[in-house]
């Protein structure tokens, strides 16, 4: 049997444009207790919160010049930079407070501060080292943490030449061969889902350099293990999402894959189905949850409500089971605006009025479709779903937090309907349909039909704290990156007076 450590790597994020979030993977999670469950040894290190990682914090200031990078530390604190762009966004204007704090400088320069979160690489190699394991597993689901990441495996491998390092994620199945050629001292990535292929590669039965997930069916995974993340230190409240009033949580996900296609987003440009867990085995998980001491869910599916065919079946069968177990939830990885019919939020309102267990928020985009490219979301959206509006009234009363996002410097964005767009807003939230709106910034994810057709739009793709939902990297045919920075502080201060937004949904929540 084999010794496997799975690394969640300390956190690198622009300082003045992100906030700080950070949760527990859940493909780490799976295959740790696969391998468990198996008889191999296995070890979750979260450096971002483990051991009190989640107070170390320092600021150093990054400089992009073609495919040069430059570090140097900042003697400023992270709070004390906090509190005087805080005091700046409150006296400045957008255009003035951008003009101050923009990334992008003179010939093609980009310039950010950058806050390392997290235990120092030092400490991670100490119990590295002191572990000894046969392989190490990094999850790069993120671009923007590419450095912190590849750098963490180049001091593991110095250290420990003969252990195996194994990537996965995002960034990887976008361009295995490219990262492979990068970073030569990582000796296999997984393309896809590596629960399906990690018992053959630690058994040493899969010796490829690039390794092929492919997609796997959720009847086949195993059972979460409460045990495995128990000391990974997660904070209570948490800081990526809704407060749970003191409630353990994890996140979960009931289905996997996606059917809407957006050009955005990775899951849905990727060829997959929605592939859902069985209902027997989500009724031991649950048990085993509750068991733990775990009394809210934070749900992750890209597809929660599956599609129209299927959801009528399949939601009451898991509202049932969670209410069954008395859990709380509330929705991160987004309810579908379209699919927010009388039958699903009847649904929802139900789960709320008798039982133990709520739902607490619901995240409910907005999202540019085909059919609307070049127009407002929002507004097209309550429009054609116009039917649906006074759900979002319903849930509210129900009790549940609502709250939407909008995706600014899309490619097809322009002056106009960016005016459009934060007018509906505000109305909604004005009018009481909607509690508050994050603003993201249009990234483009490798692997995405934006980053295809768009990439070549990203200022410097070296840029890697510019592949986050709330800092920009691209310009378009209509704003320059600045523009949509301003544009970013633009959305906030106008709709400061009507909404309440959270420390995790915007780096200038005040």
């Amino acid at each position: 049997m084999s010794k496997i450590v799975f690394i969640k790597p300390a956190l690198e994020a622009d300082a003045t444009w992100d906030p700080i979030r950070t949760c527990s993977y859940l493909g780490l999670w799976f295959m740790a207790s696969l391998l468990k469950h198996l008889g191999h040894q296995v070890w979750y290190l979260d450096e971002i919160v483990r051991d009190g990682g989640l107070q170390k914090k320092f600021l150093f200031k990054r400089t992009l010049r073609g495919r040069k990078i430059k570090e140097v530390p900042l003697s400023i604190s992270y709070e004390d930079f906090q509190a005087k762009k805080i005091a700046d966004y409150q006296k400045m204007g957008a255009e003035k407070f951008c003009k101050f704090y923009s990334a992008f400088k003179k010939n093609g320069v980009v310039e950010r501060v950058i806050v390392r979160v997290g235990n120092l690489e030092n400490e991670t190699l100490t119990k590295i080292v002191e572990i000894n394991p046969d392989f190490v597993g990094i999850p790069l689901i993120a671009t923007a943490n590419y450095l912190p990441a590849t750098r963490l495996a180049r001091l593991i491998k110095e250290k420990l030449p003969n252990t195996k390092i194994i990537f996965g994620g995002q960034h990887i199945g976008a361009d295995p061969e490219g990262f492979l050629r990068n970073n030569p001292y990582i000796d296999q990535v997984v393309v896809g889902d590596a629960i399906a292929v990690i018992e053959k590669i630690v058994t040493g039965k899969l010796t490829d350099k690039i390794v092929f997930g492919d997609f796997q069916e959720m009847s086949e995974y195993p059972l979460l293990d409460p045990n495995i993340i128990e000391d990974t230190g997660y904070p209570i409240p948490p800081i990526y999402t809704f407060p749970t009033e003191g409630r353990r949580y994890v996140d979960f996900m009931f289905s996997r894959g996606c059917f809407r296609h957006c050009e955005f987003c990775v899951a849905g440009c990727q060829n997959t189905h929605v592939s859902a867990t069985g209902y027997d085995k989500l009724d031991e998980q649950l048990r085993l949850f509750k068991e733990a001491g775990i009394k809210e869910l934070v749900i992750q599916d890209d597809a929660f409500l599956w599609d129209e065919k299927h959801v009528k079946a399949h939601l009451p069968k898991i509202l049932a089971l969670m209410k069954k177990h008395g859990m709380y939830w509330q929705n991160n990885g987004g309810i579908d605006f379209e699919g927010l019919t009388d039958f699903v939020t009847d649904q929802f309102v139900q789960y709320n009025e008798r039982g133990e267990g709520r739902i607490t928020a619901l995240y409910i985009p907005f999202n540019p479709r085909g059919w609307n490219r070049g127009k407002s979301s929002s507004g097209s959206m309550t429009e054609k779903y116009h039917q649906n509006m006074k759900n979002l009234k319903r849930l509210r009363r129900a009790g549940i937090y609502i709250f939407t996002s909008a995706i600014i410097g899309s490619p097809e964005q322009n002056p106009e309907t960016f005016k459009e767009e934060l007018a509906v807003i505000r109305s909604l939230v004005v009018d009481k349909y909607i509690d508050s709106a994050l603003p993201l910034s249009a990234t483009m994810l490798p692997a995405t039909i934006w980053y295809k057709t768009n990439g070549i739009n990203i200022v410097n793709k070296k840029d890697y704290a510019g592949f986050s939902l709330f800092t920009t990297h691209h310009r378009t045919k209509y704003f320059e990156p600045q523009d949509i920075e301003r544009m970013m502080i633009e959305w906030l201060k106008k709709l400061e007076d009507v909404q309440k937004v959270y420390p995790w949904g915007t780096a200038f929540s005040t």
